[in-house]
This record gives structure tokens, sequence and C-alpha cells, in this order.
């Protein structure tokens, strides 16, 4: 199993997606930012961290939003989505093709990595119930 950290970072009413490089693994999809955790640290180290080397910010991490386990074959990887807000720096394109800032009920106008589908489904219903 790979364990992965991902953030939904919220700012003005919207949601930041990323956009994967065109070379590598499931290019130009969609994705919240994140990445795999590395030996010794915690899920919210590991989102942190992440994000301060792919979009020179730092986060103030508020909790955990949804946990998923997605499988291929045999191989399975199980995503922390954290709940977070940028607290610091400047955010920076530097190993994704895009970012933007949406709403969370224009989601669905975007294509995302398999992974991280059901939470897409669970951001555009909570937007939902709340409108």
């Amino acid at each position: 199993m790979l364990y992965v950290a991902a953030a939904i970072i919220r700012q003005n009413n919207k949601i930041l997606i990323c956009q994967r490089a065109s070379a590598g693994t499931l290019p130009l999809l969609w994705e919240f930012p994140g990445g795999k955790l590395e030996p010794g640290e915690t899920m919210e180290e590991c989102i942190r961290r992440e994000c301060r080397e792919e979009l020179d910010i730092d986060l103030s991490v508020m909790g955990v939003f949804a946990k998923t386990r997605h499988f291929k074959g045999s191989k399975g990887i199980e995503i922390t989505f954290f709940d977070s807000k940028i607290i610091s720096g400047d955010l920076r394109k530097k190993v994704h093709h895009d970012l933007k800032w949406v709403q969370p009920e224009e989601l669905d106008n975007y294509r995302f990595c398999p992974a991280d589908e059901e939470v897409v489904r669970r951001l555009r219903q909570n937007c939902e119930e709340r409108g």
C-alpha cells in the first residue's frame, strides 16, 4: 500500500487544484496537491513538506477531510485529504503544468486522477448541501 497525503486548500470560497505535468504518470490530469509519505514522518508533516517543495507555501492543517483507498490491480494507494489553508508563501508552479482556484461546483469541469474522484464528489455534495 502506498500512503499519500493531499491538501484541500480553501481560500475565498475556492479550492486549489493542480494539473499534473505533461510527462510522467497520469499526464495533465488534475489533482489536489500532495505526495508520498516518507519514512519517519506523519501524514501532516508529509502534506506540509510536499506543499513547501511543490508550491512554495506553508499550510495550516485543520483536520482530515477524507481518507480514501484506490486500487488498480494488486496495487493500492491510501490518501488522507486534509482541510488546509495557506499561512505563508507565494503560490508558485514548480512541478505542475497549471494551478487553478475553482468553486466546488466547477470541479466537474476538470478531469481528475481516479484516486481523487471520490473526494471531488464529496466536495461537490458538501457544496450542494450548503447551497
